[in-house]
């Protein structure tokens, strides 16, 4: 029975590979990167080792070199297994330190089997031999840096993409900001809902917005618009005549809180129909409790479609206009409370702590291996802060921006974030830039707390050797002290590619010995005394 170490760092695929060999009556071992793989065949050299290409510590290539140097391994046939380099070159390269073989992902069990099969034929009759002179260590390092380069040149295009989209959400989020703001203050109706339409005009991709507001079933009291002039003023004329457009009367039939329409094939003979060059536009239902209060529409520009987040948002928006318009109602009726009027500030600040913690976790995904680490810096620095007895609205403040104090490392490439060797000084330089570009990010946004600041300082130092401004002491405001001490604390003591997890103890080392050198000492303080008594844990 043949043994085998299969070599991925994504548990699933580990999980996967493994069964379908034993189901071929191999004897199967799994390793999560290079240097674990390395330490089982030592203590047992395998009949083969598959391995991925691209994992942190140590990835598919230098494994395969590692082996290839040591005179006790390199008899070991490798054969990569990888989605990640798919192209020529990257086959070439493998085959030129030693690889018996190159199988690009995925493939069916059955198909995987018989090309492993005829490999290791082809291998045990001798056809498949190692390079006769081992590649020199110039070409190969020359070599595999060109791969990674290439491979950060394809993923840049999708870089920009994602970025694009951030940004795009960010000002739809503006949007949902701005209208809950109205919700909160605005108690004529006429009034809400024009400027709700204009908050949303105001968000890129949006040609023209309408709200109607219903006085029975299906006949509107109240249609605004934006831009409230030209076809846009016609077609709230014709609403409020009772002529609705046949986007309204599907919504009213089909009762769908969230409906795409495409405008050849379901807009009819709206008179909108050739005002606006999108393909594309949504209606939502702004209901509540089960009653129907009016509906929303929104005229998509070209080239703009709706996604899973944008349509959470929207209809988030429809929801909360629907609850504020359920809420002056019962003021109207004078059977509103202080209770309600606070349980509907509360849903306001929880929609907008759900649109936090979405955009956060579109950034997690960029960075995998510090998925979570927001939320746990947020949790550590909240605690901090309540020690260092903050009023209320700091405290919140503190929290809301540990969850995104990494927003801009969505500029940054992945094969830089997840690098598992040292990071050279223009990579790093890179990386330093996160901090600046997500106050760029959030600077449009208006908060109640200044989290745009808090973020672009988050790794400022005492001592002013910190980055992007250099600042010292006082000029660091107290919750960039804060975050900048538990990010420090939860990175340490987390896992990274470019090393292994260092643990909390060498954590609160370094936090003391640079207690009122880079850090804020009370802070450093309150922070070892939360660990060392036992207050708190990640």
């Amino acid at each position: 029975m043949r043994r085998v170490i299969v070599v991925d760092d994504a548990k699933e695929n580990r999980y996967l590979l493994q069964k379908i060999l034993e189901g071929y009556n191999y004897t199967v071992e799994t390793a999560n990167n290079g240097i674990e793989a390395l330490e089982i065949a030592r203590k047992k050299p395998p009949d083969m080792i598959i391995t991925d290409t691209l994992m942190p510590k140590m990835d598919g290539f230098q494994l395969c070199r590692e082996l290839k140097k040591d005179e006790k391994l390199k008899g070991i046939p490798v054969l990569f297994y990888s989605a990640t380099y798919t192209d020529k070159e990257s086959e070439k390269l493998a085959l030129d330190i030693g690889a018996v073989g190159y199988i690009v992902k995925p493939q069916e069990p059955g198909v995987f089997i018989k090309i492993l099969n005829k490999i290791w034929d082809k291998y045990s009759k001798g056809e498949i031999k190692p390079p006769e002179k081992p590649l020199e260590e110039k070409v190969y390092m020359k070599t595999y840096n060109e791969r990674l380069i290439r491979k950060l040149e394809d993923k840049m295009l999708d870089l920009e993409k994602s970025e694009k989209r951030i940004k795009y959400l960010y000002s739809v989020l503006g949007a949902v900001r701005e209208v809950n703001q109205l919700i909160v203050k605005e108690r004529d109706k006429g009034i809400l809902l024009q400027k709700a339409c204009d908050a949303l005009i105001g968000a890129r991709g949006y040609n023209a917005a309408w709200l109607g507001l219903l006085k029975d079933g299906n006949t509107f009291g109240v249609v605004v618009g934006s831009p409230p002039k030209g076809d846009a003023s016609r077609f709230c004329k014709q609403m409020l005549k009772g002529d609705n457009p046949p986007c309204v009367e599907r919504a009213f039939i089909q009762k769908a809180p969230f409906t795409v329409m495409e405008r050849p094939r379901d807009c009819g003979g709206c008179i909108l129909k050739g005002t606006y060059p999108g393909k594309e536009s949504v209606i939502m239902r702004i209901a509540h409790n089960g009653k129907l209060f009016g509906l929303l529409i929104l005229s998509l520009a070209p080239g703009i479609s709706v996604k899973d987040e944008e349509e959470y948002l929207l209809i988030e928006v429809a929801n909360d206009i629907a609850f504020g318009l359920h809420n002056m109602e019962l003021e109207e009726k004078d059977k509103i409370s202080e209770q309600k009027l606070r349980q509907s500030y509360q849903r306001l600040q929880k929609t907008m702590e759900g649109a936090i913690y979405t955009i956060a976790k579109i950034v997690e995904t960029k960075d995998p291996y510090t998925s979570g680490h927001q939320q746990r810096v947020s949790k550590l620095a909240e605690a901090i802060a309540r020690k260092v007895k903050l009023p209320e609205d700091k405290i919140e403040g503190i929290r809301i921006s540990s969850l995104v104090h990494d927003v801009g490392k969505i500029s940054i490439p992945a094969e830089i974030l997840n690098k598992p060797i040292k990071l050279t000084a223009i990579e790093f330089n890179l990386i330093k830039d996160h901090s600046q570009i997500g106050y760029d990010i959030l600077k449009s946004i208006e908060f109640p707390w200044p989290i745009e600041k808090i973020v672009l300082q988050h790794h400022e130092r005492l001592d002013g050797s910190g980055y992007p401004r250099g600042l010292k002491g006082e000029d660091i405001i107290i919750e960039a002290r804060i975050i900048g001490v538990a990010d420090v604390v939860e990175a340490m003591s987390s896992h990274r590619p470019y090393r292994p997890a260092l643990g909390i103890d060498a954590a609160l080392e370094e936090i003391s010995k640079n207690r009122g050198i880079l850090y804020d000492p009370e802070v450093v303080d309150i922070c070892l005394k939360l660990f060392k008594e036992k207050e708190f844990k990640f």
